[in-house]
């Protein structure tokens, strides 16, 4: 049960910080500029860049408050580790991938908490 209970909780925050990171990332973008990535220029780019940063972030953060509740220690590093392979991954399956395509935008959304949830969970 805890472990659902973390994947939930991941999943939201995921979801929360996707969306302010994706508001910020296009008014950055808009207003400032963004080079070319996942097919799009300036306010497109700017907030698909920033929400995959910030479902990756939403995903860490929403494990770790999860984990305080039930008082159980995170293995920090490995977190850490895993949130830096998922957002390069990420990353380079948007800018080389078929963003318009649902499956793409489902999988950006429950890859971070699925890998986050199982890398911490580990024996």
């Amino acid at each position: 049960m805890k472990i659902f209970v973390q994947f939930v909780s991941s999943l939201i925050c995921s979801v929360i910080f996707g969306l302010v990171g994706f508001t910020n990332g296009a008014n950055f973008g808009g207003n400032y500029g963004f080079p070319r990535f996942g097919g799009g220029v300036g306010w497109e780019s700017g907030g698909m860049f920033f929400m995959i940063i910030g479902i990756s972030l939403g995903s860490l953060i929403g494990i770790t408050i999860v984990r305080k509740l039930l008082k159980e220690k995170l293995k920090f590093k490995i977190a850490a580790i895993t949130m830096l392979i998922v957002i390069c991954i990420q990353i380079v399956a948007f800018y080389n991938g078929m963003p318009q395509l649902a499956i793409v935008g489902i999988g950006m959304l429950l890859i971070p908490p699925v890998a986050l949830t199982v890398a911490t969970n580990r024996g």
